[in-house]
């Protein structure tokens, strides 16, 4: 999943979140809203998604294909035709696939990555530089001799250690550390106001409990990371307070309702002392003062159905918002199962060209150009050229670009296409559960064929197009589409030729693909890239 994969998805999931928290921040427990931006993070931080038919995802990929793509006619009714006659899917034969070697090492980065990666540096500095500063300060701290304090901390053990200690470079008590805490307080509070005291004490401990250092760690990783996105920076802020208002919640629930005046008025004299410290650590009181007066004075012992509409909150706002689509390639497989049982069209084993893929990864920079030019994909062989426009028209010319002529191609059901891949293409130069994918969610098919039994099949959608090749007569080719860059040999062993390879460049010059200058650096790299470090394509005069 790339960056922005999984932070459009998040961002829904955090606007979700903030309605919940405006409709119901003092009508659930706290800890509602800790599980919640939980599950952002892990969204925001994990690139790995959960499929859900429930998902809203799901839906919208549903009502798009309800409102793009025609009703399907049944399998056994409807091989495609051409021309008013039953056409027959070709049935693909062993596909030879070498894996390519990086051909770009030396691209340059896109211009997204270098302005994330210099966000990234600045946002991740404004955070550890003042928690390095503060921390020298902390290590100054010494140790409290108070009898209160000392008998508190025996009687409220933790497996982790935990040491209680005062500085005079602090005004409000705070913690630092995820696994070995320390409770600092400020030298100047009152240690002989025992309730007091022991109202802090009980709210780090809390926050120590919790493990709430490391949220609040893990909450400025995903703001370093998804620096760009504002709904990140309002997750963050959000979450931050949100740590603090359970701590508060837990502390009251802890010490008795009856202490609720005694601790905001504990949390309202502190305030009026607070420090400018960093959020990495937890503060006694860091976030929203009055919200978090409020929450106090709200607190109150839940009934059953305010957790149980907690628990409904959690469950269905995950199994919504936090879940992506249900991959419908499961349906291709079974759509391509019936289709095996009434398919009778002739086999061959000599119909698959013999080639050689690049993917996206090999020829990034090369992608990027197709990917903004006016054109999706472009093929080239010794007979003919052909392009496919952002329009979906399939144009040819066989001057060598200097005229390309419209052609009408045959609609292939997408369906009966999913079966023929599946049933015979077992070894694809691109992934197979990527193109089932496409095709069980809409995807258009194309059709072309000339002479000699070629063919060209163009899987169209709104995510570009791929192209697949039929030659019963091998073909020296070269293609690019959407998903790679191929290139075909007439035989073994495998060659390539110069002039093949110029004029597919040409071709792209052309097609206003790439500029002359471009056309000519790619021209060396791939003839620079046969000669020295290809071992299977043999490049030719």
């Amino acid at each position: 999943m790339s960056l922005l994969e999984m932070s459009v998805p998040a961002s829904l999931f955090i606007l979700v979140v903030v309605c919940v928290r405006a409709m119901l921040l003092h009508k659930v427990p706290k800890m509602t809203f800790i599980i919640l931006w939980g599950v952002a993070l892990w969204l925001l931080l994990v690139p790995v998604s959960v499929q859900s038919p429930f998902s809203i995802f799901t839906a919208v990929n549903d009502l798009d294909r309800m409102f793009t793509v025609q009703e399907s006619i049944s399998l056994a009714q409807s091989l495609p035709t051409s021309n008013g006659g039953t056409f027959k899917v070709p049935l693909l034969t062993d596909r030879i696939t070498t894996p390519a070697l990086p051909l770009e090492l030396m691209a340059s980065i896109s211009s997204f990555v270098v302005v994330w990666f210099i966000g990234f540096t600045l946002c991740t500095l404004s955070f550890v530089i003042p928690h390095v500063r503060y921390r020298k300060d902390y290590r100054m701290s010494m140790p409290i001799e108070n009898d209160f304090i000392q008998k508190w901390h025996k009687f409220n053990p933790l497996w982790r250690k935990v040491q209680i200690r005062k500085s005079d470079k602090i005004l409000t008590p705070l913690t630092y550390g995820i696994f070995r805490s320390v409770i600092l307080l400020p030298k100047h509070i009152d240690y002989t106001d025992e309730k007091q005291l022991g109202l802090i004490l009980t709210h780090e401990y809390i926050h120590i409990k919790r493990f709430d250092t490391l949220k609040k760690w893990l909450l400025a990783a995903s703001l370093c990371v998804h620096w760009f996105n504002p709904f990140v920076w309002m997750m963050y802020i959000l979450a931050n307070r949100d740590i603090e208002l359970a701590c508060d919640e837990a502390v009251i629930w802890a010490s008795g309702e009856s202490m609720k005046p005694a601790y905001a008025m504990a949390l309202i004299q502190l305030e009026e002392k607070k420090s400018g410290l960093t959020s990495i650590v937890s503060h006694f009181s860091k976030n929203a003062i009055e919200e978090r007066i409020i929450s106090i004075m709200k607190i109150k012992k839940f009934s059953i159905v305010a957790k149980l509409l907690a628990i409904v909150i959690v469950s269905g706002a995950v199994t919504i918002f936090a879940t992506s689509a249900l991959d419908k390639t499961e349906a291709a497989l079974g759509a391509a199962k019936a289709l095996t049982e009434i398919y009778q069209g002739d086999a061959t084993n000599a119909l698959m060209p013999i080639d050689l893929t690049f993917t996206q990864a090999d020829v990034p920079q090369l992608m990027d150009q197709l990917n903004t030019s006016k054109v999706k994909a472009v093929y080239v062989d010794n007979e003919m050229a052909l392009r496919v426009t952002k329009d979906n028209a399939i144009l040819i010319s066989k001057d060598h670009g200097a005229t390309w002529k419209k052609v009408g191609a045959d609609n292939v059901d997408a369906a009966d296409f999913a079966g023929w891949l599946l049933r015979n293409d077992p070894n694809p130069g691109y992934s197979m559960k990527q193109l089932q994918s496409r095709l069980a969610n809409g995807a258009e098919v194309m059709h072309v064929a000339f002479e000699n039994g070629k063919e060209i099949y163009a899987v169209v959608d709104k995510s570009g197009v791929q192209l697949e090749l039929v030659q019963p007569e091998k073909l020296a080719s070269i293609l690019i589409d959407g998903e790679r860059m191929m290139i075909t040999s007439k035989g073994y062993p495998f060659r390539i030729s110069e002039e093949m390879l110029k004029s597919f460049f040409d071709r792209l010059v052309s097609s206003s693909v790439l500029t002359i200058a471009q056309a000519e650096q790619n021209y060396m790299n791939k003839v620079q890239y046969f000669k020295e470090r290809d071992t299977i394509f043999t490049l030719t005069d």
